[in-house]
This record gives C-alpha cells, structure tokens and sequence, in this order.
C-alpha cells in the first residue's frame, strides 16, 4: 500500500486508524450530522484515553459551534449580528434596545449598533448544495495538503506547555478553561491549535525541541504556520472570535523583507475583524459576564499593544487610533483566570501574570504619544513642555508601578522574565523620547537631555545581563528585538564618540546586545542581513571592534540550512519536502532519540562570522561603506525600521 503525503512528509509508517465509532459514549449535538470525511486532531493525554479528534465535514455550521468558544455565547448565538458604527445611517432609524425583526424574535441586541443577519445571507448557514460541496472539496484538499495533520499527543502538549508558559502571559487572549476543555473533547478549532503550535515551537527550549519529531527549527515553525494560513485562506473557521486570536498568533511569523503576510498583514486583518465585531467600542456593550468582558479586553488591549510596538518599530502609522476608541484600561481582575484541572501544559496563573498585561497596555499608549509627539512626518512638537510632560508620566508610571514586577522583588523565573521585559519596554521610551538629543547634542557635547538616553540604554543592558544569566532571553517576544537593538545602537555611537574607560565599556554592553541578539534568534529568525546591513554602516575600526572576526577574512561558507531568510511561497505543498540536501521534518521513531542537530538553524554557531563585508549594499544605503572615522546615523535609523 502506498503511503499517504502526511505519512511521507512526517516519515511515520502510514497505517490505517480503526473507527472508535460506537464503542463508547459520545454527547452528540441534536443537529449534529455524521459524515465519513472528518478532521482528525490530537489525541490528548489528559484523560489518559485513546480518543481522536474529530470536526463533522457534514455540517459546517453545528462542526464550528463544537469549537472551542473563546467567550460564552460567541458560537452559541441563534442570530450572528454584524456591527455599525456612530457615522452610519442605521443608527438614525433604530433606537437603542429595539426588538430584533428577524423572524419575530423576542431576543434584544446588545446595543444599537449590532443588528442581526438574515439566515439566508449567512454564507455559513446557507444550504445551497453547491456551497456545500465547494467546502466539502476545499476540506479534502485541506487534509490532503496536510492542514489537519498534527504531531504525536506529547509532543502537542510539550508546545502547548511552552505557549503557555512564555507567551500567554504576555498576551493572554485565550480563555485558558475553553481551550482546555475543547482539547481534552477533541473539539478544538484547528486553526487555532495550528496557530498556538506554531508559537509553542518558537518559544521552547533548545532541550525540549531537540525532544520533539523536528530535526530543524525553522522548517517546523513553517510547517505550523503554512498549515494555519491554509485553513484561514480557505475560510474554514467560522468562529469570529477564533479567527482573530489565530490571527493574532500569525502576526508573529517572521518572513523575508519582501514578503507581503508580515505582522502588519496579519495584525491589521486581526485588528479590522475586532472592528468590525465592536471591540474597540465595548465600553457601550453589556455583557453576559465578567469572563466574557475580560476576554474582549485582553485580546482588544494585545492588539493595541502589538499594533504600538509594531508601528513604532517600523516606523509606520499604527492601525488604531485611540480617538476612535472607547474601551475601559486593562485590569488585573479582567486577566483573572479559572484554574485550569491541574494539567501543566495549560500553566498556572501566578500573581505578575496578572498586572503584567495591564501595565503593558499602559506603556503601550504611553509610547503613542511618545511617537505622535517626537516623531511625526510634519516634525516633532516645537513645544518643549510636551516632552517634560511625557517624562513626568513615565515617572508616575514608575512610581506606581505593582511590587511584585519591581527588579528587586523578582524572584523566580517567571518574575524575572515579566519584570525584565517590563523594564525594557519602559527603557526604551526614555531612548524613544530623548534619542534625537543624543544623536544631535547641541555644541557637539552630550546634553544632560541626551544623557537620558544614555543612562536609559545602560539600564536596558543591565536587565538584559540579568535575563541572559538566566537564560530568559530566548523566550521573550519580538518587541525585545527592538528594543535591543535600540540599546546597540546607543551604545554603538556613544563607543565611536567616548575614549578610555567609558569606551570599553560602551563595548561591554554593545557585545551584550549583540549576545541577546543571537539569543533571540533562536525563537524569532532575526533577519541576518539586517544586522549585515548594521555593521557596514560602522566605521571599520568600531566594526572590527565589535565583530571579533577579521573583517576582510572570507565570510564562512553557510548552508542551505542556515539562510532563514527563505519564505513559503517556494514551497507548493503544507507537507514540506525540500530538494535533496535541504532541510527535513524526521518524525521517524527509530532517530527520533539519535538524529538532533546540537545547532539551530535560527542559531548559527559562528554568530559574528555572519557580518562580512564581501557584499555590496551601496544599492541600499545609497553610499558605499565608509572607511573614515565618520558613523552614519541615517543608515543606524533605516535599520532601526527592520529589528
């Protein structure tokens, strides 16, 4: 017999799952229909049984109202509603609490703005035969592309316990109960599984990937992220609240400089669909519950986090605008979970998990006015007053600032993990805010203005000392890149500028960002031309200061395997078989314990030995490598833009 492509891209034998159908009992739904195509999920070790998952091809819509319901109600709903805003004409007509038309309910909106769909113009809902048998061919095309393949139940838990562990607290829009739940019943969304294993395999550690069926980072991360762009390319979820959580998670996915799905793709798809849904509104909404709010205003306050950092990075407009926005701040009690029945791969919520986001959110809007205020396209406040008054809210920010994410207080890994990325962030808003007054210092001599940045960048890298000691850094989300690299660059120019002790110093913290640089490269493919890109635009005596290697020796020869830079679209099928010689997914059980590279592809062992300047970037930065004593300022800023 010959083996089927998920057997073959996984390199397990292919054998055929014997129907558990009928041999235990099973809740079935009153509409529920049985149907021979089905998607088949992990079994989960939870229970300690031998179940499959399993979503009914028969009946799309009762298949999604089985998915895990990210807040009560959202799959449940008998009338899907669509939102209008302020400005549209049908808020003119209908007052605020009329009865809903459709069908002569007697059920109420939840405010004037959402209105009910018609059944018949729900494209979910809708039983036109040919509708039907389009999504019955897009789901078989969808397994055998391998979109519903799932590595062994052990190794999902393994990245579920790594998604939980690193990243949920730091963006917790799951409900931590309902997805436990749908997994354990095998109903969770495979959009979503695929998204958070995605995310799991990028955060675990070297020692617990080179446990997994993966023999290579980076092509595992792309498996699970292909496998979660089909599913949402073939508009397979219908669950809103679900489609913008995986969304979220996509956002993190780190591609060439070319390519088009990048995080502003995904985020702004994210943040438009939570539009549409009200979320930026919810502050006129009543709810259910208290866990259905505090869900809203998690995944509404992660998207404005991100969409912050993001912009700013970039150095592009953010998505949202907060005078469009009416949503109250994040709590510590909105973030507030049900204990989850004491399985560890779902984490166990500890007392910063719960300020952690909330502060975070704060920073976050902090850092829109930084941005608006310091850096806008028609040039930055002339009044200098604007400036005093955002450093005076820093410091009240500081002041006020929760115990128990305080450096000193931190004390576990946890507490030191959450606490180091908070202060970080809050460094980088001293650099952001007074980075033009030490680029810039007036009579070329360092301003006490611009000794802010400086001082805010020498604390940076002491709480980055602090988490790589602890090897905290590889787990830290995307922002930390920027904000390292920010913390380089300040400590780059001030090493051109200064001599003797001060000098070597400057130094010092320059390799530690370097160091946390590489760390971070483990988990978020940092762009290696990039950093390339950074050392040419050194002098060659700092850059040969900086780069260990000789700059004019041959650059080492890289393999396929380490160029990261690769994005999907060479790839045709969600089943990865490279050309021979390329990288591989072994899931063999007989080299699953001998075959583990002791490299990463995101780890390249010669770190340094990757900046050569054999290449020509003249094309890029407009001018050829410069050989004097001069630094180019410009061109530290164009790179700021990609890190």
């Amino acid at each position: 017999m010959r083996p089927c492509q998920n057997c073959l891209s996984l390199n397990v034998p292919c054998e055929i799952g014997v129907s558990k159908r009928g041999k235990y009992p099973r809740k079935k739904s009153a509409r529920q229909q049985t149907d021979g195509n089905s998607v088949q999920l992990p079994a989960s070790s939870a229970k300690g049984g031998n179940h499959s998952f399993t979503v009914s091809a028969g009946d799309k819509s009762d298949a999604k109202e089985s998915h895990v319901h990210p807040i009560p109600g959202d799959a449940a709903s008998a009338h899907p509603t669509v939102f209008f805003g302020e400005s549209s004409p049908l808020t003119v007509v209908i007052d605020e609490g009329r009865r809903s038309p459709e069908k002569g309910t007697n059920e109420m909106h939840m405010t004037r703005f959402h209105y009910a769909i018609p059944e018949k113009l729900d494209a979910f809902n809708t039983r036109d035969e040919a509708f039907r048998a389009h999504k019955i061919k897009q789901e078989g095309q969808l397994r055998a592309d391998g979109a519903f393949s799932y590595p062994p139940p052990e190794t999902c838990e393994t990245l579920l316990r790594a998604y939980f562990d690193w990243f949920h607290p730091c963006f917790p829009i799951l409900d931590c109960a309902a997805v436990y739940e749908s997994y354990v019943q095998g109903s969770m969304s495979p959009l979503l599984l695929q998204a958070i294993l995605f995310i799991g395999v990028s955060l675990c550690t070297d020692e617990v990937f080179a446990r997994t069926e993966f023999s290579v980072r980076y092509w595992a991360k792309f498996l699970f992220y292909s496998r979660a762009k089909a599913i949402y390319d073939a508009e397979w979820e219908s669950n809103k609240t679900v489609k913008i959580q995986a969304l979220f998670l996509l956002s993190f996915w780190r591609g060439g400089p070319s390519e088009e799905r990048d995080i502003r793709f995904w985020l702004g798809i994210a943040i438009d669909l939570a539009q549409k849904r009200g979320m930026h509104l919810m502050s006129k909404f009543p709810f259910a519950s208290r866990r259905e709010a505090g869900l809203w205003k998690r995944i509404w306050w992660s998207l404005y986090t991100r969409d912050q950092q993001s912009a700013a990075a970039l150095g592009l407009p953010p998505h949202i605008r907060d005078e469009d926005c009416d949503v109250d701040m994040l709590e510590p009690e909105d973030i507030r979970e049900e204990a989850v029945g004491g399985q560890s791969h779902f984490g166990v919520q500890c007392i910063e998990d719960l300020s952690y986001p909330a502060e975070m959110a704060k920073l976050a809007k902090l850092l829109r006015s930084i941005v608006s205020t310091q850096y806008s396209p028609l040039g930055p406040s002339s009044n200098g007053a604007s400036r005093a008054a955002l450093h005076q809210q820093l410091r009240d920010w500081e002041a006020n600032m929760p115990l128990e994410l305080k450096l000193e207080n931190a004390t576990t890994p946890r507490a030191k993990f959450l606490a180091g990325l908070l202060h970080m962030t809050y460094q980088n808003l001293y650099i952001l805010l007074y980075r033009p007054s030490f680029l810039h210092p007036p009579d070329g001599d360092l301003d006490s203005q611009g000794q802010i940045a400086l001082d805010a960048a020498t604390k940076s890298t002491r709480v980055l000392e602090d988490m790589l000691s602890h090897n905290l850094v590889q787990h830290g989300p995307p922002h930390l890149i920027t904000h390292a690299f920010s913390t380089l660059c300040i400590h780059t120019i001030h090493f051109r500028r200064t001599s003797g002790t001060g000098r070597k110093l400057a130094e010092h913290r320059a390799r530690l960002c370097l160091l946390s640089l590489q760390e971070l490269q483990k988990s978020w493919d940092l762009e290696n031309w990039v950093l390339n890109l950074f050392f040419r635009c050194l002098d060659d005596r700092t850059a040969r200061t900086l780069r260990p290697v000789d700059p004019t020796a041959p650059s080492p020869k890289l393999e396929s395997r380490d160029l990261v830079s690769a994005t999907p679209d060479v790839f045709p099928s969600l089943n990865i078989i490279p050309e021979a010689g390329g990288p591989t997914l072994n899931t063999s059980s007989q080299s699953a314990h001998t075959q583990y590279p002791t490299g990463d592809i995101s780890a390249p062992s010669d770190w340094y030995g990757l900046f050569n300047f054999a290449d020509d970037y003249t094309d890029i930065l407009g001018a050829a490598p410069s050989h004097d004593a001069s630094l180019n300022l410009q061109n530290l800023e164009f790179l700021y833009r990609f890190l």
